[in-house]
C-alpha cells in the first residue's frame, strides 16, 4: 500500500499511525504483564516499578504519551473521514488540526514529564523550573524535528479516496468496532496518562502501595477494565489487519493470526485475573 500514496502527507499519516499502533500495542502486553506482577507482593512489584524511573524509560514515556495523542489525533480524523466521506476536500486540512492540536498538547506534556524525570522522587515540578531549564527541552525540540518532517506538505499531488465500509459479517463488525472503540479509547487512555504520568509526580509516586489503593475502588477496578478489554480488542483487530496486509501465504497467516490471539487471550486473561483478584498484602 506504500507506494499508492507517492508522498502524499496522507502517505506519512498512515505510516505513522500504523507504527505508532503497533508500538502501542506492544508496550500494552508488556505493561499488562508488569502490572500483574502486584500479584506477587510488594518488593517484586516496588522492583519492576523502579525501572521506569531509569531516563531511557523515562524518555519512553515520553514518547508514548506522544505516540498515544498522535494516534488518537489521528485515528479521529480517519472516523470523520469513513463516516462524512464528503470530508475527503478538506483532508489535508484536517491534517494539519492534527499536527496543531497535537503539538499544543504534547509539548507542555512533554515538558512536565521530563521535568519530573530531571527532579526525580516525588518533588512537584515548577511551570518556571521546567521552562528556563534547557534540557527539558531536548525531547520535545526532537519530537517537533521528526513530526515536522512527517508533515512536510506535498500539496499538489492528488487527493486519496475514502476507505470502504465492509458490507457485512466479521469485517464489518471489526470495523465498526475499532472506530467505536477507539473513540472511547481516546478518553480513557488519555485520562489514564494524565493521572499516572502527568500529575502529582507521574511515575514518580508508583509503587506497590500507590497502585493497591487505587485497585481498592470498584470504580478504579472499572475503569482499568474498560481500558484492558477495548485497547486489548482495539490492538488484536489492529494487529490482526497488520498481518493481513503483509502475510500472504495462507500456512504463515495461520500461524501469525494465532500466535496473535494466543498472546493476547493470556494476556487479557491475566489482566483481568488481576484486576478481580487482587487483594493487598
Amino acid at each position: 500500500m506504500f507506494w499508492r500514496y507517492r508522498g502524499d502527507l496522507s502517505m506519512w499519516a498512515w505510516l505513522l499511525h500504523r507504527l505508532t499502533g503497533v508500538g502501542i500495542f506492544v508496550f500494552l502486553l508488556i505493561h499488562i504483564v508488569d502490572i500483574a506482577l502486584i500479584g506477587w507482593g510488594r518488593d517484586l512489584f516496588d522492583a519492576m516499578m523502579q525501572l521506569y524511573h531509569h531516563p531511557v524509560f523515562r524518555i519512553g514515556e515520553i514518547l508514548l504519551f506522544g505516540a498515544v495523542l498522535f494516534h488518537g489525533l489521528n485515528g479521529l480524523r480517519v472516523i470523520v473521514l469513513d463516516f462524512a466521506p464528503t470530508t475527503i476536500v478538506y483532508q489535508r486540512q484536517m491534517l494539519i488540526g492534527v499536527a496543531v492540536v497535537f503539538f499544543v498538547t504534547f509539548i507542555p506534556a512533554a515538558l512536565v514529564m521530563f521535568g519530573q524525570m530531571l527532579h526525580g522522587g516525588s518533588e512537584h515540578v515548577s511551570w518556571g523550573n521546567t521552562l528556563t531549564n534547557w534540557k527539558a527541552w531536548l525531547p520535545t525540540l526532537s519530537a517537533a524535528v521528526a513530526i515536522f518532517s512527517v508533515y512536510a506538505p506535498t500539496v499538489n499531488l492528488p487527493r486519496l479516496q475514502a476507505s470502504v465500509r465492509p458490507v457485512g459479517g466479521l469485517e464489518l463488525y471489526g470495523w465498526l468496532f475499532i472506530r467505536i472503540s477507539g473513540v472511547l479509547l481516546i478518553f480513557l487512555v488519555l485520562g489514564h496518562l494524565v493521572i499516572m504520568h502527568l500529575l502529582d509526580g507521574g511515575v514518580n509516586r508508583v509503587n506497590y502501595d500507590f497502585v493497591a489503593q487505587r485497585l481498592s475502588t470498584p470504580f478504579w477496578r472499572t475503569y482499568d477494565f474498560a481500558i484492558l478489554v477495548l485497547a486489548m480488542g482495539h490492538g488484536v483487530w489492529g494487529m490482526r489487519n497488520v498481518l493481513l496486509d503483509y502475510i500472504h501465504r495462507p500456512i504463515a497467516r495461520l500461524v501469525a493470526l494465532s500466535l496473535l490471539y494466543t498472546v493476547a487471550g493470556v494476556v487479557l486473561a491475566l489482566g483481568a485475573i488481576v484486576l478481580f483478584t487482587f487483594q493487598p498484602r
